[in-house]
């Protein structure tokens, strides 16, 4: 309790000094020096306490040696009683036991949505010709070009544009058990030059959906993610406000193909309008993996990820007049930066607060505020947003140390991430106090080869999300979507990653059986289906 307590005071104290550190606000009348001047004071006790709270955290580990749960491997907490212990410690997963008989995820729930999700762009780089990644891959790397024979035999599109592919798509998630499919749709190859659409790619989007539909299983549909045309991103995409116009009108030419009646309901019932506006505004413009490849600039990120909020808020209201049916939602990845040392934590406060904290105030507050120190000072307020629900994506809180992203005591991913999976807990918690919506995980998963690991993180994972909707009510936790439905382009990185349920060879044959490994996923989603037939029945 007292290193915990030193550790509040040392952290507000360095918030404090972070504050006098940023910008002045545009058009302020106050004076640089009375800005600044309060770091003559401030900086000193922030060292005092940075001294303290470092020797502190030294004296509790070195104790740590001495006591028979260091030699032993006990650790604290029962996770029967209180999960969150596992939060502060993952060896409590061990106290847990076989977790194969405690899923009982979704049973409670005949609606619950068991999905598995892609993204249009990553499965079929080959066929988004018009979109910007295309160029962006050229200059870095040329993944695309050089592996086209295997992305076009593996090509998802081309299984959306016929009977005989979209018959060995269903047969792929039905065997996963799923009822539903996220999937993005391709912007660019639908308004492959600006105000001309291309009516065949839409009837495209239209025949999957009904014939997904058609066979019990529901469709989700993403309107941006990651990728849009290359004219859009050459007029600065959404570092510039005016240009939520042209995203606005692609959504009202979608949108009544997309919301139409069938069979007494919308086509689609739920729409994601945008796909993770801060990983992409970080991605984009603080470490320069996708395009226009900045370093650092957090001004332009942050404008960035506030002129997509706003696009949020244009396209639910497009979408809720065209059918107020529909349900429409924003989705957010939570990337809960932790720091190894206590040098480390100003930068994991900063990254945390460019990627999560002022997404979650928006949406909570309707008032945008990033404020980096040195770099940039933003502030607008404006009205709460709307949001049907909110489509969480969580992979890890990743670990930050002077040797790179590590570990304390989990095994480590492909990624390189930690395992993490008793983390989706406290993000679904964090998601629904923040966006006050009902959560769907709409990406979930684990890159590896090993199938051991897959099945374990997966039945760990589930068992966490389940445990968080006891926490929050299941008419709050209305949904889980495995990432991702096959191995694909995981963009700046290539083709390294293993996260695919269904694997994909070097030729690029897509397999017709789910990847071992995948074992408890669909004997969970095996659970739910008998519940709910059972039910069916007695009706």
């Amino acid at each position: 309790m007292i290193v915990a307590g030193i550790s509040k005071v040392n952290e507000a104290v360095w918030t404090k000094i972070e504050d006098h550190l940023v910008p002045l606000p545009e058009g302020t009348n106050d004076s640089r020096v009375w800005h600044y001047l309060p770091l003559t004071g401030l900086l000193p006790v922030g060292l005092c306490t940075l001294v303290v709270d470092l020797a502190s955290r030294t004296v509790v580990y070195a104790l740590t040696w001495f006591s028979p749960g260091y030699w032993f491997g006990w650790v604290e907490g029962d996770p029967e009683k209180d999960f969150s212990c596992v939060l502060k410690d993952s060896r409590n997963w061990e106290k847990l036991g076989e977790l194969s008989d405690k899923i009982t995820l979704g049973q409670d729930n005949p609606n619950f949505q068991w999905g598995v999700a892609t993204c249009t762009l990553q499965d079929s780089p080959v066929e988004c010709e018009n979109s910007q990644w295309r160029d962006w891959d050229a200059q870095n790397g040329n993944c695309i070009e050089q592996n086209r024979a295997r992305f076009e035999n593996s090509s998802l599109i081309r299984l959306y544009k016929t009977p005989e592919g979209r018959a060995q798509l269903v047969d792929r998630l039905q065997k996963l058990g799923l009822n539903s499919y996220r999937f993005s749709l391709a912007w660019s190859e639908i308004e492959p030059e600006e105000g001309v659409y291309n009516e065949e790619m839409i009837q495209m989007w239209v025949d999957l959906c009904a014939h997904l539909r058609d066979n019990g299983i529901a469709p989700m549909v993403s309107l941006h993610h990651f990728s849009e045309p290359k004219w859009f991103h050459a007029k600065g995409s959404f570092e510039k406000e005016e240009n939520i116009e042209h995203f606005k009108r692609f959504t009202q030419r979608v949108g009544p193909s997309l919301t139409q009646d069938y069979n007494g309901k919308p086509l689609v019932e739920h729409i994601c309008s945008i796909n993770e506006a801060d990983t992409e505004g970080f991605s984009r413009y603080v470490r320069a993996a996708f395009s226009p490849g900045s370093w650092f600039d957090f001004a332009k990120g942050g404008q960035f990820m506030k002129t997509m909020m706003k696009a949020h808020n244009v396209a639910y209201k497009v979408l809720k007049e065209t059918n107020p049916e529909v349900q429409v939602g924003f989705v957010h990845q939570i990337i809960d930066f932790q720091a190894a040392n206590v040098l480390l934590k100003p930068v994991t406060r900063i990254l945390n607060r460019f990627i999560n904290e002022m997404v979650m105030n928006y949406f909570k507050t309707g008032n945008f505020e990033l404020k980096i120190p040195f770099f940039c000072n933003i502030q607008e307020k404006g009205e709460k947003p709307k949001t049907d629900f909110i489509g969480l994506q969580y992979y890890v809180r990743p670990l930050a140390a002077f040797t790179g992203s590590t570990s304390y005591h989990e095994p480590m991913t492909n990624m390189p991430f930690r395992e993490d999976p008793e983390g989706l807990y406290k993000a679904i918690i964090d998601a629904h106090e923040a966006f006050e919506a009902p959560v769907i995980v709409t990406e979930n998963g684990i890159s590896t080869k090993d199938p051991v690991q897959r099945n374990r993180y997966n039945q760990r994972a589930l068992y966490a999300v389940q445990r968080a909707q006891e926490k929050i009510g299941k008419e709050s936790l209305l949904g889980y979507y495995s990432w991702c439905f096959t191995d694909n382009f995981e963009w700046d990185i290539g083709l390294e990653q293993h996260f695919g349920a269904y694997p994909v060879d070097e030729a690029g044959n897509l397999s017709s059986e789910p990847k071992p490994g995948m074992e408890t996923f669909r004997n969970v989603t095996a659970a739910w289906h008998r519940v709910h037939q059972m039910e069916e029945q007695v009706l």
